[in-house]
């Protein structure tokens, strides 16, 4: 049933702006996929309920980006980084705080997520990674650069 569910919503309301979406690099203009995915509850799958999530396992999450995939490989791309790499981020390492901050939101479609990883002359390999954070006055100091942080441009929380 949840598969199936997730397929018709996908196909109904991202399937028809794939091509659009692929030709312009955007997604399009007037359609709020992130808002849309989130009144249907897909982007906190992982997430417990006090936030506003599911509180499913990994494999329902699995069904949903095949679903989602299937009626676009660009959105599916895009939400695994919003609902996994962000999202799921803070569930498993934010403190209190930070959860209550940006789960709901994040979880509802409000704000879109991203995850800042791959360095230039290190891609995704944490071991050979330079970015520091050093503490500073009232909070940390970042140095380093990132690159390919998909939603990067579009995202209001970013995991670093």
């Amino acid at each position: 049933q949840f598969k199936e569910s997730v397929f018709q919503f996908a196909q109904e309301n991202i399937a028809p702006h794939a091509a659009g979406i692929d030709k312009s690099n955007y997604f399009p203009q007037g359609v709020n996929l992130w808002k849309l995915m989130g009144d249907f509850n897909l982007h906190g799958i992982t997430a417990p309920e006090e936030y506003g999530g599911l509180g499913l396992g990994y494999l329902y999450h699995c069904i949903a980006m095949e679903e989602i995939s299937r009626a676009s490989a660009s959105v599916g791309l895009s939400y695994g980084a919003h609902s996994n790499l962000c999202i799921n981020q803070l569930v498993r390492n934010g403190n209190q705080a930070q959860k209550q901050k940006y789960l709901p939101k994040l979880i509802s479609g409000e704000h879109v997520g991203a995850l800042a990883m791959s360095e230039p002359n290190a891609g995704s390999d944490v071991v050979s990674m330079k970015c520091r954070a050093d503490r500073g006055d009232g909070g940390y100091i970042l140095n380093g650069n990132k690159m390919w942080c998909t939603n990067g441009p579009v995202a209001q929380t970013l995991v670093l």
